[in-house]
């Protein structure tokens, strides 16, 4: 692999390197997802004015019924923008992370990391459940977003998921 940075010139043990890349593919995750919440937020615009989707002719996977559902806003914003936020958090934090790993106000990001990751898991979880149950159509682009956070979480939570566990009062690892 390909070492994007270095961190101060040290030498990088084998625990650093496994953290480095879990980073790295948060991060490349982060900016898919966050590539694919900005379309969807596009999407939203264009159904909001009357417009289609480009999968509303396939049967069970028209991403314009589900854009124009109840369930779509949250707050009187499209729940893509949250997206958009949730992924530019994850990539902050994991860059951060990466370029100052040896600060130790970037402790915080190992628990944010899995945090926000959860958050965003939690929330994609309700957004499919209404998909499946309410609105009773799939958006593929949703469930692109909701499985690239299932996988930043995966990563984050399998690297820091002790450190987390440990800070919120749990003795031994996850």
């Amino acid at each position: 692999m390909v070492k994007l940075f270095i961190h101060g010139g040290e030498t990088l043990n084998m625990e650093t390197e496994q953290e480095d890349r879990t980073l790295v593919i948060i991060m490349a995750l982060s900016i898919l997802g966050l590539i694919d919440s900005l379309y969807l937020t596009y999407l939203h615009s264009i159904v909001a004015g009357g417009g289609g989707c480009p999968t509303q002719n396939l049967p069970g996977l028209d991403c314009g019924e589900v854009l124009a559902s109840e369930q779509a806003e949250l707050l009187g914003f499209p729940v893509a923008w949250f997206g958009v936020l949730g992924f530019v958090a994850l990539f902050s934090l994991a860059l951060d992370r990466y370029l100052n790993m040896d600060l130790e106000r970037t402790y915080y990001n190992i628990l944010l990391l899995p945090l926000t990751g959860l958050m965003g898991s939690a929330f994609g979880v309700y957004l499919t459940y209404a998909e499946a149950f309410i609105i009773r159509q799939w958006c593929p682009f949703c469930l692109i977003a909701f499985a690239l956070t299932l996988g930043a979480t995966f990563f984050a939570l399998r690297t820091y998921g002790n450190e987390l566990k440990i800070y919120i009062g749990g003795k031994d690892g996850v």
